[in-house]
C-alpha cells in the first residue's frame, strides 16, 4: 500500500516496517498529509520504549477527541518487540477496533519470531502490512541520482557514485548531503563532481566515515578521539555500529578472496570498494586475521543486541563503552579485559 492510498483503507490498523528509517520517514511525511486531506486532525506521534503505558493509550483511543472526529496514533515500536503487554493491547485493538481511529505501528525489519507472534497474525488478519524494501548496492547511484531530482539538483554519474561510496549505503547521510546542497545551490543546477566531493569532505571533518578511516588505518588515538566527537554531536551507537560493522564484513569478504586465490579489481568492485580506500583495508587486511574479523563482528552483535534492549546492561552507557573498546580492538589494540 502507498502511503498516499492509506485514507482510502477501510483498515484501520497498519504495521510499518523498515531497515531504513529514510524511507519510513517519507512515507509518515506522506501518510500524514493525506490522512489530514480525509480529516483526520488528530495526529498524534508515541514512542514504545521501556516503561511505555500501553493500556493508557488503548484507554485514550476509546475516548472522543475534543477537536476531531478522526485521529490517528503512530506508534513506533522501538525494539520492534511490543512485550506481552504490548502484545495484549495490539490483539485487542484487532479483536474490536475503535472507529474513527487509526493506529500506525512502526517496526524494524521484523524477523521470523516476529512474525511468527500473536501480535502480527492478527493484525495480519484484519489490518495492513506494509514492508518497505530497502535499496540494494547496485541501487544505490541511481537512488541518489534520484533523490537529487526530487530536490531540483542535476548531478553526473562520477558524483552520484562518489557520494553513495562516502554515504556507504546509509540513505539518511546520503539525503543530508543532497539537501545541504540544495539549499546552496537549489534550482535545477548542474552539480559537477569537484562541487559534490568538496561538500561532502568539508561535512566529514568528524564523521562515521572518517572514524572508518581511522579503525581500518590502525589509528586507535585518532578513532577514540573522532568517536567522542561523534557522541558529543548526538551520534546514536546504531549508526557508528553499523559502519563498522559493514567495514568488518567487506573485510570477512577480502580475506575469504585471499584465501581463494588473491584479491583484484573484479573483487574490489563486487565489495564495492572505491580505489581511494583500497589501500586503508590493505592495511587492516595486513594486521588482521580472519578469526579476529570474526570476533569482532560477534562483538557488533553484542552491541546491537544491547542498543536494542534485548540484552541486559550493566552499566550506564554500557553500548558507548562497549563501541569504544571495539574500535580499540579494531585498531589492534589489545584489551586487557
Amino acid at each position: 500500500m502507498q502511503a498516499s492510498q492509506i485514507s482510502e483503507s477501510p483498515k484501520p490498523l497498519v504495521l510499518l516496517s523498515s531497515s531504513e528509517p529514510l524511507l519510513i520517514r517519507d512515507w509518515l511525511d506522506v501518510a500524514r498529509a493525506s490522512l489530514r486531506e480525509a480529516d483526520y486532525e488528530d495526529i498524534q506521534n508515541l514512542v514504545a520504549d521501556t516503561g511505555f503505558d500501553w493500556n493508557a493509550m488503548l484507554e485514550e483511543g476509546d475516548m472522543l477527541s475534543l477537536f476531531a472526529s478522526k485521529k490517528c496514533r503512530i506508534v513506533t515500536i522501538v525494539n520492534g518487540k511490543p512485550g506481552q503487554k504490548g502484545g495484549k493491547v495490539i490483539q485487542s485493538l484487532c479483536e474490536s477496533p475503535p472507529e474513527d481511529s487509526l493506529y500506525i505501528f512502526v517496526v524494524p525489519n521484523l524477523d521470523r519470531q516476529g512474525k511468527n507472534s500473536s501480535w502480527f497474525k492478527s493484525l495480519q488478519k484484519v489490518g495492513e502490512i506494509v514492508e518497505l524494501k530497502p535499496v540494494f548496492a547496485n541501487e544505490l547511484v541511481d537512488w541518489v541520482k534520484q533523490r537529487a531530482r526530487q530536490k531540483k539538483l542535476n548531478i553526473d554519474q562520477q558524483a552520484a557514485a562518489f557520494l553513495a561510496e562516502r554515504t556507504e549505503g546509509n540513505l539518511l547521510a546520503a539525503d543530508q548531503e543532497l539537501e545541504k546542497l540544495s539549499i546552496r545551490l537549489g534550482g535545477e543546477q548542474n552539480i559537477s563532481f569537484e562541487v559534490v566531493e568538496e561538500s561532502v569532505s568539508q561535512s566529514a571533518r568528524y564523521s562515521h566515515f572518517v572514524l572508518v578511516d581511522a579503525c581500518l588505518a590502525g589509528q586507535p588515538g585518532r578513532a577514540l578521539k573522532i568517536l567522542e566527537s561523534l557522541q558529543t554531536e548526538g551520534f546514536v551507537t546504531t549508526q557508528i555500529r553499523w559502519a563498522i560493522q559493514s567495514a568488518l564484513e567487506q573485510l570477512s569478504g577480502l580475506k575469504q578472496a585471499q584465501s581463494a586465490g588473491g584479491l583484484n579489481d573484479r573483487v574490489w568492485q563486487a565489495m564495492r570498494i572505491w580505489r581511494n580506500k583500497q589501500r586503508l583495508y590493505q592495511t587492516a587486511l595486513g594486521r588482521m586475521n580472519a578469526m579476529q574479523i570474526e570476533r569482532l563482528l560477534q562483538s557488533c552483535a553484542t552491541l546491537d543486541r544491547v542498543s536494542k534492549g534485548q540484552q541486559d546492561s550493566d552499566y550506564p552507557d554500557q553500548d558507548w563503552l562497549q563501541l569504544k573498546a571495539l574500535i580499540s580492538q579494531f585498531c589492534g589494540l589489545k584489551l586487557q579485559l
